[in-house]
């Protein structure tokens, strides 16, 4: 079996990532968002920490987080038309990203668009919770609020 490999993303990386991402990540970024693809993965690399799923050469995903506020960080990924030959691969390497994460922001909380079937599947599968769709972004698409709090913060 093929084993994804977490490695830093740099500035060279965006533009070929850019050209292979998932269309409905491209979709919920471009369209909902308004914003350029390329201009979201730059942004995401102003975060915490900002790395790519490498697997057999592939790039699968580019994620990362960014503080929000105080104890607040803003998990985010953009998956490539890659992941899907590569699932159990990029699969093995998100809860233990997702546990890293919550070192550092022990809330975890960002926003998916509603239609983004795939996406929130994962994200329930990593244990996150989720609000009811409600508009968001520009032109008020249904995006859903997701988050997860690591297991030492009270509520």
């Amino acid at each position: 079996m093929a084993r994804a490999e977490v490695l830093p993303i740099h500035e060279s990386d965006v533009e070929a990532v850019a050209a292979i991402v998932r269309q409905a990540d491209r979709d919920e970024i471009e369209e909902a968002l308004q914003v350029p693809i390329a201009q979201a993965i730059r942004d995401g690399m102003d975060g915490h920490k900002a790395s790519k799923i490498v697997v057999d050469g592939d790039v699968v995903a580019v994620f990362g987080d960014a503080p929000h506020s105080e104890g607040i960080g803003v998990p985010w990924l953009i998956s490539t038309v890659h992941v899907e030959r590569h699932p159990r691969a990029f699969l093995d390497v998100c809860r233990p990203e997702v546990a890293e994460m919550l070192t550092r922001s022990p809330l975890l909380t960002n926003f998916v668009d509603a239609r983004n079937t795939v996406a929130i599947r994962w994200l329930q599968w990593l244990g996150f919770t989720f609000e009811p769709p409600a508009p968001y972004g520009p032109l008020g698409l249904p995006f859903r609020q997701f988050w997860m709090r690591g297991a030492h913060v009270h509520q």
